[in-house]
């Protein structure tokens, strides 16, 4: 887990459960009944009435809630990107059903007090209906603003504030609304990926990933071994730091793997960050910068906690999930010290 030393106060929203109707039953079976979504196929997210009738007493339905920050697409109609079968939780595989993610909307942690994960949404089918018609599909500039229902957003804004100045997001329940996955244990996972090709269930780039992951993997193996050796128990403590002073919008190169490797401690960290194995794949090369983040939710404790030296977002690096599979696509963080300037 990144370190992170600010914890900020809250704000607990207030809301009548009246004021939206709630069904601890949420839809009827015949209404929830999977769709079996894939990816490239068009949907309509359905309104703030429909998916707010969905949701059990605590905002959630089959234990994942739904986020304030997603009312702003009900109506909309949008491709779904992939599914989120394959998904993790506290670092660990997680298996999910009847659960998609659209496109690449993010969460912009608006009823989150600011959170700047950017979190891949996302959305169980039972609030989705299937557009068969390709020819209706419109452009972002062409949909109507739909209005969200000021008593939805108030109550499920509620439910995010919990009374302990802690933090409810899909990604902090995440655990509980997914089981484990197949993949979760070492002694039988190179015979499951066996069988996931062998049923087609994994494509080429998929394994190409999971090379990709386990050089990586090595690489690092064999730095930390090496840190660890009697002949450096006065080095690998302490890490070094070179201050940037990043903008989003500038476009930076990540250095090479020895650049990368001589900045980090016996534990393959820098300054408590950890470097990771799928990490190494954007070596050498550019990226514009996202956001320096400064806060970010802890899906163990709902904290949302700030970070004591500059942690670095780069647009389209992130996790491709290359051990378990995982469709969460996390973005990495980067400490400045790991770019540079073009």
């Amino acid at each position: 887990m990144l370190e992170a030393d600010i914890a900020f106060e809250s704000t607990p929203a207030s809301a009548d459960s009246s004021a939206v109707g709630l069904k601890s039953g949420g839809f009827l079976r015949s209404e929830r009944a999977a769709i079996a979504l894939k990816p490239g196929d068009l949907v309509e997210v359905r309104s703030a009435a429909e998916v707010m009738s969905s949701l059990d007493s605590d905002g959630k339905l089959d234990g994942l809630p739904l986020m304030p920050e997603m009312l702003a697409f009900c109506g909309r109609r949008l491709r779904v990107s992939k599914r989120a079968d394959n998904t993790c939780a506290l670092g660990q595989p997680r298996r999910i059903e009847n659960t998609v993610h659209l496109e690449q909307l993010r969460c912009d942690g608006s009823a989150h007090r600011g959170c700047e994960a950017g979190c891949l949404f996302l959305w169980k089918e039972a609030w989705l209906r299937r557009v068969t018609d390709s020819s209706e599909e419109s452009s972002d500039t062409e949909i109507p603003s739909v209005g969200i229902e000021d008593g939805a957003y108030r109550l499920l804004s509620a439910f995010a504030q919990k009374p302990d100045n802690t933090l409810m997001c899909q990604s902090t329940e995440l655990n509980s609304a997914t089981c484990p996955a197949p993949l979760g244990s070492s002694s039988n996972y190179f015979a499951e990926v066996a069988r996931d090709c062998a049923a087609n269930k994994r494509s080429v780039e998929d394994l190409r990933q999971l090379v990709t992951y386990f050089w990586g993997k090595a690489i690092l193996y064999l730095f930390m071994l090496w840190a660890r050796a009697p002949w450096n128990a006065d080095k690998y403590h302490k890490t070094p730091a070179t201050p940037l002073d990043l903008k989003p919008g500038e476009v930076v190169r990540v250095r090479g793997m020895f650049e990368i490797l001589r900045t980090l401690d016996r534990n393959g960290c820098n300054r408590g960050m950890e470097f990771k194995p799928e990490m190494f794949q954007f070596c050498g090369r550019r990226y514009p910068v996202i956001i320096n983040m400064t806060r970010r939710i802890d899906e163990r404790s709902g904290e949302l906690k700030g970070f004591r030296s500059p942690c670095i977002v780069l647009e389209s690096v992130y996790c491709h999930g290359q051990r378990s599979f995982c469709q969460r696509a996390n973005y990495h963080y980067w400490r400045e010290i790991w770019l540079s300037r073009q």
